[in-house]
């Protein structure tokens, strides 16, 4: 006797798998061979399910099958030509999966739902907080909150770190006007680090300008704000970059290079922009007063900036004895965990700069 459901109208996910690895997956959640074609697989759904079926596939299926196996929703019966006809137009499975995985951060670009902690910078050696990074965070729907990391993911995965970026940029400004009333009257005038990646900034500089207009719009200054670059992906040509980044720099806005000794290329940032402050790599910093190579590398770094008269951050401090190797070598300027954690009232003083200070 023949399968009805084939022949009815329901709701049915075809899904042509990469490789012979894909359909063991695919059988664990319910999918059957096509009898037609026994190349495909099919399950039926009803429309309120297909978001959770997408998810447990993006679970069970790698991104490399997901990247070459395709699909199509269709009501045709599966013993037709119709269906046939419509898979030829049928999508990457990883297309929808990305999409459905990352509902809640197009909600998040669509709705501002970003918000702000601030961590304190601090002055190693008068140990006085002397900047803040503004660190983007998120809150969604149902009120579940994402990092910093897990938004510089979905904007990796979904091909929109331009769009994060433009949007984080001007919320965090709108935020910092906000904070810089409570602040009015405070000496001297507070100063922010804010993220900026060079290939969102170099694809559409009128952002950055808008930005910087934005700051003045404010009733803040240029010298208060330092936009920080970091290279979360890699660079692209942009041989204009240099002379934006120099348009920002003469309107008095301060610039620091993130992650160095990461994935950023010292030779490139630092004889092209000639940065006010390098930030060294939480990777090279923590237990950097444990390890010799750490501390041969650390030092070297902080010869070569102050040759070039730039300041030294060294981000991950979280250790007391890192803390005091980097203050003793002569490391500018400090940020981690064990300086001050991040903030909603960056005016609130860290508990652990106050002991540090006594």
């Amino acid at each position: 006797m023949r399968n009805v459901s084939l022949l009815n109208d329901s709701l049915k996910l075809i899904v042509q798998p990469s490789d012979g690895e894909a359909y063991p997956a695919l059988y664990q959640l319910g999918f059957q061979k096509v009898l037609m074609v026994p190349q495909l697989l099919y399950c039926t759904v009803e429309e309120t399910t297909v978001p959770e079926l997408f998810l447990k596939i993006s679970q069970y299926l790698p991104d490399d099958g997901q990247c070459h196996s395709r699909f199509i929703l269709t009501r045709s019966p599966l013993d037709s030509k119709a269906f046939l006809i419509e898979f030829l137009n049928a999508q990457s499975l990883r297309d929808l999966t990305l999409l459905i995985k990352h509902a809640w951060f197009i909600q998040v670009l669509t709705q501002q739902g970003l918000f702000f902690n601030f961590q304190p910078i601090v002055d190693l050696a008068s140990e006085r907080i002397v900047a803040h990074e503004c660190l983007a965070r998120a809150q969604g729907a149902r009120g579940e909150e994402f990092t910093g990391q897990q938004l510089i993911e979905a904007a990796l995965q979904m091909n929109m770190t331009q769009e994060f970026d433009n949007v984080a940029r001007t919320a965090c400004l709108d935020a910092l006007g906000k904070v810089c009333q409570q602040l009015s009257g405070s000496e001297p005038s507070p100063t922010f680090f804010i993220n900026v990646l060079p290939n969102a900034i170099a694809q559409d500089p009128n952002s950055l300008r808008e930005n910087c207009q934005q700051v003045l719009d404010l009733g803040l200054r240029p010298e208060q704000i330092v936009f920080e670059l970091t290279e979360v992906e890699a660079l692209g040509d942009h041989p204009d970059l240099p002379q934006l980044i120099q348009q920002v720099r003469d309107m008095g806005f301060g610039l620091a290079l993130d992650d160095l000794a990461s994935n950023v290329a010292i030779d490139h940032y630092c004889t092209q922009f000639r940065p006010d402050v390098i930030k060294l790599d939480r990777r090279l910093v923590h237990q950097c007063s444990r390890y010799e190579l750490k501390q041969v590398m650390v030092r070297s770094l902080l010869h070569f900036a102050h040759e070039l008269e730039i300041l030294v951050l060294a981000e991950g401090l979280e250790l007391p004895e890192d803390i005091q190797f980097c203050r003793e070598i002569g490391v500018d300027l400090g940020q981690g965990f064990g300086l001050g954690m991040p903030k909603l009232a960056p005016w609130e003083k860290p508990a652990l700069i106050e002991r540090i200070a006594c």
